[in-house]
């Protein structure tokens, strides 16, 4: 019980950051609730609470949102997530996350070396971002870090940035959670999870955005992302490895 107890306290806590780097609620949480349920189990329960969160922080910045950068980021993105939830039960999570955080590192490195260059909201980019984006969220869970990456690196404002990753992120997670649904990926002995995750999202969110979103300057929310997507790369990478996350965790708690 102290286990699932300090999950939830991270599940808000990840819940409150992602409301200000636009992502990392998955990365944060799937490890901890792994460490419980399994991590085939853990990646469609974190989907619906991702997607809670999703929907609570897009409720408080709705008239935010660039509807432009929302179709053609995320009607490609809603499409290769079902791909990559179609194919969530035959693949390796670890080599999938080599690649993602390999290239997550690099576009992190080179967005400090250069603050000033922003990315052209250029049609074709945006949809391949959302492809590949997509496609992540659905196969291994974690696809809010590339989604991250590519928008960020626009000219939005900060409350822009966070409202229209979180429309993205809701289109996906819903379509992803159905799909997991469909072909059977919920256990019936964990469903009790899913009410406590609507409640922890909506005040994680609340606070996210109305206590430290709100309050911080440009220049340090985009900071922030790039924070985050260089520790989130590196678990991805040091995973791949067995010495991720999700393997320290498993193998403390398995007395290793």
């Amino acid at each position: 019980m102290a286990g699932i107890i300090a999950f939830f306290v991270v599940a808000f806590a990840a819940c409150a950051l992602a409301s200000v780097s636009g992502f990392g609620t998955a990365t944060m949480t799937i490890p901890f609730l792994a460490m419980i349920v399994g991590l085939k189990a853990a990646i469609p329960l974190i989907a619906t609470f991702h997607g809670f969160s999703g929907l609570w922080r897009l409720v408080q910045l709705r008239r935010m949102v660039n509807w432009r950068l929302m179709l053609l980021y995320g009607v490609p993105s809603v499409i290769t997530a079902w791909l990559g939830a179609r194919l969530f039960l035959t693949v390796s999570v670890e080599a999938i996350g080599l690649g993602v955080g390999i290239f997550l590192i690099l576009w992190a490195i080179y967005s400090f070396a250069t603050p000033g260059k922003t990315m052209p909201e250029k049609a074709w980019i945006l949809t391949i971002g959302g492809c590949i984006s997509g496609f992540t969220a659905g196969l291994i869970g974690l696809g809010g870090a590339i989604r991250g990456a590519f928008l960020v690196s626009t000219k939005m404002k900060k409350e822009t940035y966070i409202a229209t990753t979180s429309a993205i992120a809701l289109i996906t997670d819903i379509t992803r959670c159905t799909t997991y649904a469909v072909q059977g990926s919920f256990a019936p002995q964990h469903y009790w999870y899913i009410p406590v995750f609507f409640v922890i999202g909506f005040f994680g969110s609340w606070v996210g955005v109305q206590q430290v979103l709100k309050r911080l300057p440009e220049l340090v929310v985009k900071r922030v992302v790039y924070v985050v997507l260089v520790l989130v790369s590196i678990n991805f990478i040091l995973g791949y490895f067995g010495m991720g996350l999700t393997q320290l965790v498993t193998g403390v708690a398995g007395g290793h």
